[in-house]
């Protein structure tokens, strides 16, 4: 009996086998483990592929978007993919057949195909950058609907259905710039203002600033000018915006460009002569932005098309090789009614990113530069004010006019055959009748304050005036042009609601007067009130003349801006989403 209690008690306590056993308990669980992970990373790869048929099926689409469901069709049939097309007549295979909406439809995957726009905002969420159904339609989106296949987890889940969307749009490229573009020129004053810039002595003719605002400078030879001049060889277009240049370099560079009239090549080689000593240098980054194109190499070329005014390059150029930002003309001359004029003119820095003239996607924009500008014009008085001198300080502050990029809209048929949608807003201005700080002027930090001058000092009367007048309504106004516009590198302006068509003179009907007549011979407060505005009224136009022409040297105008677009280009589809 004991030898047998002695048995069973060594069977109890015997471990022996302890392994074995729980490796068969445990082994189901192993198993089951293992093939669930298979399950889960077969699911991620059927899900891999799933994104990568939609998003080359948008890419498909998006270049055929007349015809997308034949498009998608023909694709799957040469690539052998099994999927059904969901169309307003059902589903259709990838031989044109119907079929039905079943379980072996929803196992070999159901694509539905949206036409629409892409609008590349960075204000709007990513997901609400395609506009369904929009048009004209330039983008496609893919969705593709696919119940996944299990193995070993198909014994107690049912297949989880999968979902995978690709957008792909038309890259839209437009080559647009904002500043001031009118001709009313006046050869002295931007002989005068230019050759201060450049530290010479200028004398071109209204002509020649003319043959300079209509010759249109094509941006990609240009460049290719300038490496070659610059000896940059295997360069991008980045490395010869970045690179240093003097004026003469970029005059040089200029007249080298095809289709420049021979009268503005002129001008610009007596602009080449009279700056040869100038070896300040600058970039062309701060004047020109192609920033999609920056990477493509100079000798390659590009399907781009953009052009800027000769005279704005020159303009910009000098700002900048300038260097002080702060232009001083003791004596503006040869104006007429006008004695003499003084001016003192800033230049704020050019915006980062967003000079003037632009390449770019919708989304992109343009600004001019910020500009302050004191004048004080001597005027001879009229009627009771005969033999006294007039001094009339006037203060002008532009701020940056912008234009953005809305919209680009392709209709097919070419590249360009396009119309592009700018969002501008004139600069802010402010003109004013009154003395500044000169300290401030190219401070732009500071505000400039304005106060009530001393327009006329003498033993007979004193006169004391301020006027203040503030553009309003500038909200972005949407400016649109047709393929025609765009073709003819049309100018469109935007301006203030109330358009300021004489700056003088809005300032004169704003005018505000302390008039101490100090002898009764002279007459009354209202007669002499009387002939001041009788004198000012009769140089209106040429101070009109003045403030234009000084202005127009950094591309602004008070109250307004001009907007071109030089080129657009309708790329082939990529994927945007």
């Amino acid at each position: 009996m004991a030898r047998e209690a002695l048995k069973h008690r060594n069977i109890f306590t015997n471990t022996s086998g302890n392994i074995g056993v729980s490796a068969a308990l445990v082994l189901p669980l192993v198993v089951l483990s293992l093939g669930l992970g298979v399950d889960f990373g077969y699911l991620t790869l059927q899900k891999q592929e799933m994104q990568g048929i939609a998003d080359l099926t948008a890419i498909v689409a998006a270049s055929d978007l007349p015809n997308v469901e034949n498009a998608a069709r023909n694709h799957f049939k040469t690539n052998g993919l099994p999927l059904a097309i969901a169309t307003k007549d059902g589903l259709i295979d990838p031989d044109g057949k119907v079929i039905p909406k079943d379980i072996v439809a929803m196992k070999n995957g159901i694509v539905t195909i949206v036409k629409g726009r892409y609008v590349p905002d960075p204000a709007l969420a990513t997901g609400q950058r395609f506009i369904p159904n929009a048009t004209p339609a330039d983008a496609a989106q893919v969705s593709i609907e696919k119940e996944g296949t299990l193995h070993l987890a198909a014994m107690f889940s049912a297949p989880p259905t999968m979902s995978a969307v690709g957008t792909a749009a038309s890259t839209k490229l437009a080559a647009f710039s904002i500043g001031s573009r009118l001709a009313s020129l006046n050869g002295g004053i931007l002989n005068q203002l230019l050759g201060q810039m450049l530290g010479t002595t200028i004398s071109l003719k209204v002509m020649d600033y003319e043959a300079l605002v209509d010759a249109d400078v094509d941006v990609q030879p240009f460049l290719k000018s300038v490496a070659t001049r610059l000896s940059l060889t295997a360069a991008s277009y980045d490395d010869v915006l970045k690179a240093n240049l003097t004026m003469p370099q970029l005059l040089a560079s200029m007249q080298a460009v095809h289709g420049i009239s021979s009268t503005a090549t002129t001008a610009l080689k007596a602009l080449e002569t009279a700056t040869k000593l100038n070896k300040k240098t600058f970039t062309l980054s701060q004047i020109l932005n192609i920033d999609p194109k920056k990477a493509v190499k100079v000798d390659a070329g590009s399907n781009w098309a953009m052009k800027v005014s000769a005279l704005d390059i020159v303009s910009a150029a000098a700002a900048l090789a300038n260097g002080t930002n702060q232009i001083s003309l003791a004596a503006v001359a040869g104006l007429p009614g006008i004695a003499s004029a003084s001016v003192k003119l800033a230049i704020g820095e050019p915006p980062v990113e967003t000079p003037a003239h632009r390449l770019g996607a919708p989304g992109s924009a343009v600004r001019t530069a910020q500009t302050r500008l004191a004048i004080e014009v001597n005027i001879d008085g009229l009627a009771l004010l005969a033999g006294l001198r007039i001094k009339l300080p006037i203060y002008i502050e532009v701020a940056h006019a912008e234009g953005q990029l809305a919209d680009i809209r392709c209709y097919g048929g070419s590249n360009t055959n396009a119309s592009v949608s700018i969002d501008a807003v004139p600069g802010v201005a402010e003109i004013a009748i009154g003395t500044v700080n000169p300290t401030v002027l190219s401070n732009f930090s500071d505000e400039a304050r304005v106060e009530k001058a001393r327009i006329l000092d003498s033993l007979l009367v004193r006169i004391d005036g301020l006027a203040h007048v503030e553009t309003q309504n500038m909200q972005p106004q949407r400016l649109t042009f047709s393929p025609s516009e765009v073709a003819a590198n049309a100018v469109k302006s935007v301006s203030t609601k109330d358009i300021l068509t004489s700056t003088t003179q809005t300032l004169l009907n704003n005018l505000d007067v302390d008039i101490q007549v100090l002898f009764l011979t002279l007459g009354s407060p209202k007669l002499v009130q009387a002939a001041l505005a009788q004198t000012l009224g009769a140089v209106t136009p040429a101070i009109d003349t003045l403030i234009y022409n000084l202005l127009l040297a950094v591309g602004v105008r008070v109250g307004e801006a001009d907007v071109r677009v030089t080129g657009v280009n309708c790329l082939q589809p990529v994927l945007v989403q």
